[in-house]
C-alpha cells in the first residue's frame, strides 16, 4: 500500500475564482512527497477543467509526460458523477449526451495515463424500492452500459463506490452486500469496488465488518474523515473514524489498493501561502496510516 492523493488536493483558490491546473497540481503534490495519484475529473462535465476541449488528447499527453518526468504514477481516477449540478445539465438531450461523452472520455483519459480503475457512483432508481436489489442492479447496468463496454474493451476497471444517503432519501450501494451484488452481477474482471471510508462513517456505527467482508474486492480507496454526520472530507485524525481499526481491517481483509486521499485540506478555503505546508502534513499523515496497515 502506498500513499496517494487526488489531483484535486490542489484545485481551488481562496484568492481567485481561477482553478489550479493539473500540471501545477501534479508538481505541488510531488513537492509534498506524493508519488501516487488519482486523476480527479469530477468537474469535467461542468467544463470546469480544460479537458472538454477539442485538444484534450494533447493535454493528456502533456499531463502524462510531466507525471513521468517527476516519477508520478496515476493508479485510478474519479470521472464525473450524477450530482445535483450534473443532473441539471442532463435535463436536456444535448446536456445528457455531453455528460455521457465526458464520462467515456474520462475512462479513455484514465487509460492514457496508465490508471487501472475509474471510480463510479452507483445510480439509484427512484421509481422502485431501494431495497429491490435486482431492480437497482438492472438499472445500473443500463445506466453504465456504455462505460462497462468501453472499460472491458480498453482494459480499465470500473470501481463502484459505497454511497451515503442524501437527506431522507435512501441510496443504492450504501452497504457492502449491495456493492457485492452489483459487482458479481457484472461478472467481469473489470468491475470492482471503491470504499470511501468517510461515506461509511456517516452510514454505519462500525464499518469494520464491511471491510472484512469486501476484502480484496476493494480495488480503490477514498480516504477522508468526518464526525459521522456531514461529508466533510477532512484529514484523518481530525474526525471520529477509528483509523487503527480501519487500517488493520484493510490488511486482514487482503485489500491491496493504494491509500488515496479525497480531502479538501488544500482547497479553496486554505490561503495560498499555507497550502504546500498543509500538503506535506497530508503526506505525513498518509505515511502514518500506511504504518498501521498490519
Amino acid at each position: 500500500m502506498r500513499v496517494g492523493t487526488m489531483t484535486s488536493l490542489f484545485r481551488g483558490r481562496r484568492e481567485s475564482p481561477e482553478y489550479i491546473g493539473y500540471i501545477e497540481s501534479i508538481r505541488r503534490c510531488h513537492q509534498a512527497g506524493f508519488r501516487v495519484l488519482d486523476m480527479n475529473m469530477c468537474a469535467l462535465s461542468r467544463r470546469q477543467t480544460t479537458l472538454h476541449q477539442d485538444d484534450w488528447k494533447q493535454q493528456v499527453d502533456e499531463i502524462a509526460n510531466e507525471a513521468a518526468r517527476l516519477g508520478m504514477e496515476f493508479v485510478q481516477s474519479h470521472p464525473p458523477y450524477r450530482g445535483r449540478l450534473d443532473l441539471e445539465l442532463m435535463s436536456t438531450p444535448e446536456g445528457a449526451e455531453f455528460f455521457e461523452n465526458m464520462m467515456l472520455r474520462a475512462i479513455e483519459i484514465t487509460k492514457m495515463l496508465g490508471g487501472k480503475w475509474c471510480v463510479m457512483h452507483p445510480a439509484t432508481d427512484l421509481t422502485v424500492e431501494t431495497g429491490d436489489i435486482e431492480a437497482q442492479i438492472e438499472y445500473n447496468k443500463k445506466i453504465f452500459a456504455k462505460e462497462l463496454e468501453l472499460s472491458a474493451k480498453i482494459g480499465v476497471g470500473l470501481a463502484f463506490e459505497n454511497m451515503c444517503d442524501a437527506g431522507n432519501r435512501r441510496k443504492f450501494c450504501v452497504t457492502a452486500d449491495e456493492l457485492i451484488a452489483l459487482m458479481d452481477s457484472c461478472n467481469s474482471e473489470y468491475v470492482g469496488i471503491c470504499w470511501d471510508v468517510g461515506h461509511a462513517n456517516r452510514m454505519m456505527d462500525n464499518q469494520i465488518p464491511s471491510l472484512l467482508k469486501l476484502g480484496d474486492r476493494i480495488k480503490a480507496l477514498h480516504i477522508d474523515d468526518n464526525r459521522g454526520k456531514d461529508d466533510l472530507h477532512v484529514l484523518p485524525f481530525t474526525g471520529f473514524i477509528p483509523w487503527e481499526e480501519v487500517m488493520h481491517a484493510l490488511y486482514v481483509g487482503g485489500c491491496k489498493a493504494d491509500l488515496i486521499f479525497e480531502i479538501g485540506t488544500c482547497g479553496d478555503k486554505m490561503p495560498e501561502c499555507l497550502k504546500d505546508e498543509a500538503a506535506r502534513l497530508c503526506y505525513k499523515v498518509g505515511e502514518h496510516l500506511v504504518s498501521l496497515y498490519k
